[in-house]
């Protein structure tokens, strides 16, 4: 039988999609595409109430293409809303498990399951890109008011044991990867029996072989435990940092537990070992209670964090967090014009890093060619497309 995985959202998502891939394949199945698939796997994402609404939707699309599939619908949106219009559903907890449900129908989702999932589990056959994901950390107890995240993966921390990861990264390497993306729900919890995210990321540096390790979301705050470990070239100097807001006040009521001040300490730490030291950043938007000076708070803290990329979205209370029970005061227009102002400065302060960048070595890692241009991250996370020798999977040096 012939299948096809569509999966949307984070990092975690994609990881556990080629988690689902591999026992797929190990279990005779092929994959094709969707229009040939006999079932489809819908990998879903509940991160907003509209990533929810797209994920159903492109469930309902891929049904379109070939009637003949059978759906199976997983992921977080499960956990959201009641989903039943597709031929299986499973939840979070469900998902890894796949082959169990493989002939069943319906809805198949353990409330429980937040006590039994573990990531004491690889990924044997990595898929055949440059760079690859390592999901080292499931679940958040951290009760921000705005994030429903908890509510589909569980507010009991699973941290995969450090040997495993490390195994994990090892194989990654020795079958080519040339980036290794540290991923979870909150990687500042990983801890797995007193080894924390410093100690795991240290161990992953002590590794042989040309490669690079890029940190994926994080909070400001978490980062002072291991500023010095960015003094090894592996660890890429760049990092995504879920700011939120820049207003004090805002972050309280968000229930984050730093200062826009604490964002700019850490930003000011690590250019001092990198001037170039890029960071990118999400922000809410029109949380309940954020007036024109907690806005402009936010704006010029970015301005002056010289942020490489703003991920802007506008407050949607969800269900079942706080948020959603305070008066949601900002009208949908402001919230809109917040977020175009916020977009448009992003665009200007991407420009003018590229601008400081230019005229410089960098390394990128190419992912693909055409016409003699190479196209690729380099280690501060901007995109390039040069002219320049080089092959796919590999590291070049250019001027750019």
């Amino acid at each position: 039988m012939k299948y096809n995985i569509r999966t949307l959202g984070c990092k975690f998502n994609q990881y556990e999609s080629a988690h689902i891939d591999e026992l797929l394949k190990a279990a005779g199945y092929s994959p094709s595409s969707a229009e040939e698939a006999d079932f489809i796997i819908l990998n879903s994402c509940a991160v907003t109430s509209e990533a929810t609404r797209q994920s159903i939707q492109t469930a309902r699309h891929l049904k379109k293409i070939n009637a003949n599939a059978k759906i199976i619908f997983t992921g977080c949106a499960v956990h959201d809303e009641k989903i039943d219009e597709f031929d299986l559903v499973l939840g979070n907890g469900e998902k890894i498990e796949i082959l169990k449900y493989m002939n069943s129908t319906g809805i198949i989702e353990d409330k429980g399951y937040f006590l039994d999932d573990s990531l004491n589990y690889s990924i044997d056959r990595i898929p055949d890109h440059t760079r690859a994901f390592l999901s080292v950390e499931n679940g958040c107890n951290w009760g921000c008011t705005y994030c429903a995240v908890p509510h589909f993966r569980g507010t009991r921390i699973r941290s995969k044991p450090l040997k495993t990861a490390i195994e994990e990264a090892e194989k990654m390497v020795r079958n080519g990867t040339k980036e290794i993306v540290i991923s979870g729900i909150n990687i500042a919890l990983y801890d797995d029996n007193g080894s924390n995210l410093k100690t795991l990321l240290a161990r992953m540096l002590e590794i042989d072989g040309n490669f690079r390790i890029r940190i994926s979301s994080i909070d400001p705050l978490s980062v002072f435990n291991f500023t010095d470990l960015f003094d090894n070239s592996k660890l890429c100097h760049h990092l995504h940092i879920s700011l939120q807001s820049g207003a004090d006040k805002i972050l309280e009521m968000m229930g984050r537990h730093y200062t826009g001040h604490d964002a700019l300490k850490l930003v000011n730490e690590l250019r001092e070992r990198d001037q170039e030291f890029a960071f990118s950043a999400d922000v809410i938007v029109g949380f309940p209670g954020e007036s024109a000076e907690e806005f402009k708070e936010t704006f010029d803290l970015l301005s002056e964090m010289r942020v490489s990329r703003i991920h802007v979205f506008p407050f949607s209370p969800r269900s079942s967090t706080l948020a959603a029970t305070m008066e949601d005061n900002v009208s949908n227009f402001e919230k809109k014009e917040r977020v175009t102002r916020l977009k448009e400065l992003s665009k200007t302060l991407e420009t003018n890093f590229r601008k400081r960048s230019h005229g410089k070595k960098q390394r990128i890692l190419v992912e693909k060619i055409k016409n003699g241009f190479c196209e690729g991250l380099d280690d501060h996370y901007i995109r390039y497309n040069v002219k320049c020798a080089g092959r796919i999977g590999e590291f070049i040096e250019c001027e750019v």
